[in-house]
């Protein structure tokens, strides 16, 4: 065996699944130092992490086993939304041990910070794109077949043999065959239908018992009009039907808008098949399209790229995410369309940073079109899931936490794991949308009952650790540019400049409007930390042990995590329209418009952290409103007492003969005048209680030994690949 003084790894997170032949023909390579390069240390899991270090330095991490149970469990359990203080705590000093104590020796990390003076600017929309009415109906049909209800109620329990109905009951499907050995299949329908109607159309090409399943698939889906679709399969008729694709219709408005001022657009498509439809969709339009997948070779990939950025007509790039996100320098577009959204998050970030790197000179927008309510949004929302668990592992930050599923949990699957949430359809409403809105409500909850905020600190401490949304500078959420409009002569002449400053962005949003979309937000927005969630971390860590010894970590953060579980999330965040019409011009007066209507002007510009912000000032002045009230209450209800017991003491006195009595009740008037509702003492002994310090006896982490003669280093970046 060669004894190799240095081997380097490059794209080392191939390496993450340890018992891959790759991982296993690598560990066997000898040499003194390895060093493996990659930009996605952590795309999935944990466990990748500990298997790159471990091919480092052999030996030095511990056993897997041993990492789950010091690093993934904390993490994971601590990020739930229904988190207690104490797991919360946990999981954040978990993080920082590991980002300040174990990665420093082994991980070298360089974000795209060091050349941002050399980059415009680039913003990451996801559009949640409704379906079409085919679309809605065959998604539904499929979804409330016998096959995938089976799928969906695996893990619910058996009334008479009280175990999970996928190993009792329904273990069989109405063939006879097994339902596991459909899961897979049936995943790739609901991805199907979520993108174009044809793809469930079986190909002529395809082998005899592919071709069954899918017309199977394809009569259960569409059982009174799959016969002239699959009549006609082979007919362009059918792919460039709009009625086939709720995609296309906002795609094509879009693309209309871009061509007319001068973009270049990238559209990728983990789909080589929805490529080629799309391939044949552009053909009703005079677009130049360039294409590219996995079945060129390397120099055709490079001549069509290169062909692309010199050739000023071509407009459209159609690419295999798979085949075309590492690798390729294509700066000469500057919009960028994700179709459908991959399971791993970093096969799209790796498709962004095609267009955004050096030599880009115009701003990068991203587009991830997204089906409303079907199975992508589960592929996204496990996207942000996935992003934020790197966040943490990379930095110890405080990601928000919007799901009560915990990774690898059986018993914890929330709101996006498990087949039961993925054999769901979402209506037209959508999954994150709520999730979303419950996290900000949670949080409004949380922040107005924290009274010993110093805001002015968080907001320093917040620069400090990174900003929530790098692209945007502006750090008050939007509260600046609402007090310099209240304080304006003019307030309608500020009213319309404010409306100017993003004309691009209001361009696009109208334009997304009229195609049916209701509801965007920035990728950005939802990843990262709030000034809520830092605050709740640090309040968790320091309140866990009260005076008396015992533990007071174990409720819940957030409010609506003691409402009793798994409710609707429909019901309970979104309220009735009136309601919201009638708090909204409540929040209008509250900030001294003369009408909701300049008010929603103004919101309409806004990011959702500014949105944040602006609803935690309101609920913070009416929580300080309704405390006043309520102490003007106790006092009346305080004086009446006194002034009845004072009515009691005079009666008494012209009964006493002794005046004895009288005397007696002043003391007691005395006392009760001076005494407040509730001790201060008390509230003292709460704080107190409150933020004392826990230490936790059990806690540890992996043992790291340094006197070993091997020097292994691990490198790593944020721009997904080794090149810039």
């Amino acid at each position: 065996m060669v004894e190799w003084d240095a081997v380097i790894a490059d794209e080392c997170h191939r390496l993450k699944d340890s018992y891959s032949q790759t991982t296993r023909a690598m560990m066997e390579v000898n040499a003194l130092c390895r060093i493996g390069l990659t930009g996605t240390a952590i795309q999935n899991k944990y466990e990748e992490l500990w298997t790159l270090l471990d091919w480092t330095n052999p030996g030095h991490f511990g056993s897997a086993g041993e990492w789950s149970n010091a690093i993934t469990k904390p993490l994971t359990v601590g990020q739930s939304h229904d988190a207690t203080k104490s797991q919360l705590s946990l999981a954040r000093q978990t993080a920082k041990q590991l980002v300040q104590n174990l990665l420093p020796r082994y991980f070298l990390r360089r974000m795209k910070t060091l050349i941002a003076h050399q980059l415009p600017r680039k913003t990451d929309r996801v559009v949640f794109c409704p379906l079409t009415d085919v679309q809605r109906q065959a998604y539904l049909n499929f979804i409330e077949s016998r096959e995938v209800e089976i799928l969906r109620t695996v893990s619910d329990i058996c009334s008479y043999h009280r175990t999970a109905k996928g190993w009792c009951c329904n273990q069989f499907l109405p063939d006879q065959t097994r339902w596991q050995g459909i899961v897979f299949p049936s995943m790739i329908a609901l991805q199907k239908l979520a993108n174009h109607l044809t793809l469930l159309v079986p190909q002529t090409t395809e082998m005899d018992e592919k071709h069954q399943y899918a017309l199977k698939t394809l009569k259960t889906c569409l059982p009174d009009t799959w016969k002239p679709l699959y009549k006609d399969r082979d007919r362009v008729s059918n792919l460039v039907n709009p009625e086939h694709c709720g995609k296309w219709k906002i795609l094509r408005k879009l693309l209309k808008f871009w061509y007319g001022s001068g973009d270049k657009v990238l559209v990728f498509s983990h789909s080589v098949r929805l490529l080629r439809i799309l391939q044949h969709l552009f053909t009703s339009t005079s677009y130049t399209v360039s294409y590219l997948d996995g079945s060129m070779g390397y120099e055709a990939r490079q001549e069509v790229v290169d062909s692309f950025n010199s050739d000023p007509s071509r407009f459209v790039f159609l690419i295999s995410t798979k085949a075309g996100g590492v690798g390729l320098n294509i700066t000469s577009a500057n919009k960028v369309v994700i179709v459908d959204p991959h399971w791993n998050p970093a096969y799209d970030l790796q498709a962004q940073d095609r267009a955004y790197r050096i030599g880009q000179t115009r701003d990068v927008e991203v587009f991830r079109l997204i089906s409303v309510g079907t199975i992508e949004e589960i592929v996204y929302a496990r996207q942000i899931y996935k992003q934020q668990q790197a966040n943490i592992g990379y930095t110890a930050s405080s990601e928000r936490r919007y799901f009560r599923g915990v990774q690898q949990d059986t018993q914890r699957k929330g709101e996006i794991f498990g087949l039961s949430n993925i054999f769901t359809y979402h209506s037209d409403m959508g999954l994150l949308r709520d999730i979303v809105n419950r996290t900000n409500i949670a949080e409004a909850k949380a922040g107005v009952n924290l009274a010993d905020v110093d805001m002015d600190r968080a907001a320093s401490e917040e620069d400090a650790l990174g900003p929530v949304k790098p692209e945007d500078a502006e750090e008050d959420g939007g509260l600046s540019q609402l007090a310099s409009i209240l304080t304006s002569k003019d307030q309608g002449e500020a009213l319309l400049k404010s409306k100017k400053t993003k004309p691009q962005t209001n361009a696009v949003q109208a334009i997304l409007r009229a195609a049916g979309v209701d509801y965007t937000h920035e990728n950005s927005e939802v990843i990262g930390s709030s000034r809520v969630e830092e605050q709740l971390s640090k309040q968790a860590e320091m309140a866990l042990q009260g005076e008396d010894g015992h533990l007071h970590g174990q409720t819940t953060l957030f409010r609506d995590s003691d409402d009793g579980g798994e409710q609707g999330l429909h019901g309970t965040y979104n309220p009735p329209d009136d309601v919201c019409l009638r708090q909204f011009c409540e929040m209008a007066r509250e900030f001294g418009f003369g009408d909701a209507t300049e008010f929603a002007l103004i919101v309409e510009g806004w990011s959702q952290e500014e949105r944040r912000n602006c609803l935690d000032t309101f609920y913070k002045r009416r929580e300080a409103l309704l405390d006043q009230e309520a102490e003007q209450e106790v006092g009346r209800e305080i004086g009446v007492e006194v002034a009845g017991a004072a009515r009691d003491g005079v009666q008494q006195d012209t009964e006493s003969r002794d005046g004895s009595t009288i005397s007696t009740m002043q003391s007691r008037m005395k006392m009760e005048d001076e005494k407040p509702p509730h001790s201060k003492d008390e509230d003292v002994k709460i704080g107190t209680t409150f933020h004392e310090g826990f230490k936790k006896e059990d806690e540890k982490i992996v043992h790291v030994d340094g006197s070993s003669k091997r020097t292994s280093i691990f490198l790593a970046d944020s721009d997904d690949e080794d090149e810039l």
